[in-house]
């Protein structure tokens, strides 16, 4: 039940995502858990509950289709061409980025929808106090005509490249310590 009427400003690019009675169905429920979080930071994956709850309280279905890849998912997202870096380079998906997509459409969103998910997002990482970089506007200065890249569906931790992973038995799914060594 996605509205279709065009996108015009922020009002209708917010009912366009809308799709309240998808939020009762258990395939949302299920997308949920599809993407791999073991270890992942603590703070992406707080962030990635934090906006997909925010998001279904303004009636919007959203789920983390990629949090955690391995060096080998990294190398197919390479060969396909969906990532510029190989599993063997530093890459924000190793334990500190999450890719939010919309339950119903995927990808397939205006980019005044994005624009309004990168709005909503980054006042969700600003509450919780974690500094977050959104792949609508890499550098965050609201020009998105300067981005060499445009990934609006990618979140990452502003900063990762600086942080270790955390040993990936440290943290459940959720993101909770488990066992300190």
């Amino acid at each position: 039940m996605v509205n279709n009427e065009p996108v015009v400003n922020h009002g209708a690019a917010l009912r366009a995502m809308m799709n309240r009675p998808y939020l009762e169905n258990p395939k949302y429920d299920e997308q949920q858990w599809r993407a791999n979080r073991e270890g992942a930071h603590p703070k992406i994956l707080e962030f990635e509950e934090a906006m997909v709850r925010r998001m279904a309280s303004l009636g919007v279905p959203m789920f983390a289709h990629c949090i955690v890849r391995t060096p080998a998912d990294q190398d197919a997202a390479y060969a396909l061409g969906r990532s510029r870096l190989r599993g063997s380079d530093p890459y924000p998906h190793r334990f500190a980025a999450v890719d939010l997509i919309h339950c119903n459409r995927g990808w397939d969103l205006p980019e005044m929808c994005w624009d309004m998910i990168g709005h909503i997002g980054n006042e969700v990482a600003k509450r919780l106090s974690i500094p977050i970089v959104w792949g609508g506007d890499w550098d965050g200065d609201g020009d998105k005509s300067d981005q060499k890249l445009y990934d609006p569906a990618h979140w990452e931790l502003a900063h990762w490249r600086m942080m270790e992973p955390e040993p990936p038995h440290m943290y459940n799914a959720r993101g909770k310590l488990v066992r300190r060594e």
